[in-house]
């Protein structure tokens, strides 16, 4: 057993560190303290401080400041943007680290198997990549259901991550991951999730073996922008009333719960939007990555899946079907239900989980809960870094397929010595 507190130290206190942190604060008020953070908002700098206690020489401007001191804690939460993930995890690993890292782990496929490699060299160091989905009771209940073998072995899988128009386009066209030069393709920012998740359903002794996939940025294009009828802000907009991507629509209907912008007046638009990305139009927002993507899988027993993302759905949730020899499983989150049909005498039976909304699921509170427990006892957790290698490659021969016009890429070929 662990004696004494917890120390963390936070690079990057956005969304996602601070999900983390108010698990922490929920469920181990007196085991845990947070002792450094790094982050270039002074308002974030000021908000530690003050909600975390951080002491002013706890407190750097940037990832490269914290990481020139000794070890200030015993683990560090990597919440960054993606691109730097990897200089992060590298350098906190060289200070003695364990380490919280959000996904992606990388999402460059040199970088990514480089890590596996230099990660190798620190065995008795734990790197616990944020895959959430694996710790919620909707995916738990499914694979439970699975493993319980009433239905047979899987034969196939549909998955489908509905991202939502309003949320695809506040985060992917006007939002920080809306290059792929600068983030990442949008198979790895937002489904290296997913790949872990057909992974996991799959059981521990299931492989994907290969990849093939096809999409493209097919709406928010610049050629769409028509100049006589529309402005380059929405604010400005005579499509205004009648955009389903208004900013003002989406901003004013509160759909979006990341960020809150005045929206009370034209005035207070123009002061909260004002020449920011968030208010231009969506077909003219510089954006490159695709809004929408198809992915077939192969994996080991020949089980295959499909995979679809897209940015064109009323709802953002995820909803799959799983298809065995004597049964099928049919489930969507929001509300979260599982339905299960038996071929043996069609009867069928649904389960409506009661999940309280919240991030993930529920998967950011479950996964640091299991996070400590692990760490507290020194007992094995289910989302390393080398068991979440797996679904970052997928998700990046997804994109090189992609962009080789649906070639099939070989998984096992690039995993080669990393197989668990």
């Amino acid at each position: 057993m662990y004696e004494g507190k917890v120390t963390f130290a936070v690079v990057g206190l956005g969304g996602r560190a601070s999900a983390y942190l108010a698990a922490l604060r929920e469920f181990y008020p007196d085991g845990h303290a947070v002792v450094a953070v790094a982050d270039p908002d002074p308002k974030k700098r000021l908000r530690a401080a003050q909600e975390y206690a951080v002491p002013e020489s706890g407190l750097f401007e940037t990832d490269l400041e914290l990481m020139e001191q000794p070890r200030l804690a015993d683990v560090a939460i990597v919440g960054t943007q993606d691109a730097l993930h990897y200089r992060e995890t590298v350098a906190l690993l060289e200070k003695g680290y364990d380490i919280i890292l959000e996904k992606p782990i990388s999402t460059k496929m040199d970088e990514l198997l480089d890590l596996r490699r230099r990660a190798a060299a620190y065995p008795n160091q734990m790197v616990a990549v944020c895959h959430v989905l694996r710790h919620t009771a909707f995916f738990s209940r499914i694979r439970q259901i699975i493993e319980s073998g009433k239905l047979g072995r899987v034969v196939t899988i549909q998955h489908n991550e509905n991202i939502g128009y309003y949320h695809f386009a506040h985060s992917y066209v006007r939002g920080p991951w809306k290059c792929a030069d600068t983030s990442g393709p949008l198979a790895i920012t937002k489904s290296c999730h997913d790949m872990d998740i057909l992974l996991y359903l799959l059981g521990a002794d299931s492989h994907a073996q290969r990849v093939a996939s096809f999409g493209s940025l097919g709406v928010f294009r610049p050629e769409r922008f028509d100049s006589k009828t529309m402005a380059p802000r929405c604010i400005d907009c005579p499509q205004q009333a009648v955009c389903p991507y208004s900013a003002v629509r989406i901003y004013s209907s509160k759909k979006i719960k990341s960020v809150v912008f005045d929206m009370s007046s034209v005035e207070q638009i123009r002061q909260s939007l004002g020449d920011t990305p968030y208010g231009r139009c969506v077909y003219q927002a510089g954006n490159n990555v695709v809004d929408h993507q198809s992915t077939i899988l192969s994996f080991a027993g020949g089980v295959t899946a499909t995979f679809n993302l897209s940015a064109f759905t009323a709802k953002v949730n995820r909803s799959l079907k799983v298809m065995c020899e004597y049964g099928e499983i049919r489930a969507a989150e929001k509300p979260y239900c599982i339905e299960t049909t038996s071929f043996f005498d069609d009867s069928t039976e649904q389960e409506q989980l009661d999940i309280a909304e919240g991030g993930h699921g529920g998967g950011d509170k479950a996964f640091m809960q299991h996070f400590m427990q692990s760490y507290l006892r020194q007992i094995p957790f289910s989302t390393t870094l080398e068991n979440s290698i797996e679904s970052h490659v997928m998700s990046l021969l997804a994109e090189r397929s992609r962009l080789a016009g649906g070639e099939p890429q070989d998984v096992e070929a690039v995993m080669g010595g990393f197989r668990q």
